[in-house]
């Protein structure tokens, strides 16, 4: 994938040199979002409502060989090979398309809430997991 210089660096600047809390106007430069759309999130009391602006394997790519020390090592992308209907593939494409992303992407963001229902039962026998899920939040 071949990313943009400024995307490149805006995700380097906040997973690489992290400040304590940003400024609405910095979080709106660095995520490349309206200013008037946070303060609408803001005002709803919506402070994660777009937590995720990019996908993993954007971060990974820009944070090249430092991702390792800067995410969690279970948030690592592997590639596996899974076999499913043809109707859910289209699913996924069809809705990954209408998001403007990838299959990944959608199908990550379909997976999450299986990661979720799942988490006080595999954080105990997945040392690390919780840190994952939850990044970059707090545990």
């Amino acid at each position: 994938m071949i990313m943009c210089t400024d995307l490149k660096q805006r995700i380097q600047t906040l997973f690489l040199q992290p400040a304590e809390s940003y400024e609405l106007r910095e979080v709106a430069r660095l995520t490349d979002t309206p200013d008037r759309s946070l303060r609408r999130e803001v005002a709803a009391g919506l402070r994660d409502a777009e937590k995720v602006r990019w996908t993993l394997a954007e971060i990974q790519d820009a944070l090249g060989d430092e991702a390792a020390a800067v995410l969690p090592p279970l948030l690592a992308l592997r590639a596996v090979t899974v076999r499913l209907p043809e109707y859910i593939v289209r699913a996924l494409e069809t809705v990954a398309a209408e998001d403007q992303t990838i299959l990944d992407a959608s199908l990550y963001g379909e997976l999450i809430d299986f990661a979720g229902t799942h988490l006080t039962r595999l954080e105990a026998t997945i040392p690390g997991y919780r840190r994952a899920y939850l990044f970059p939040g707090r545990e």
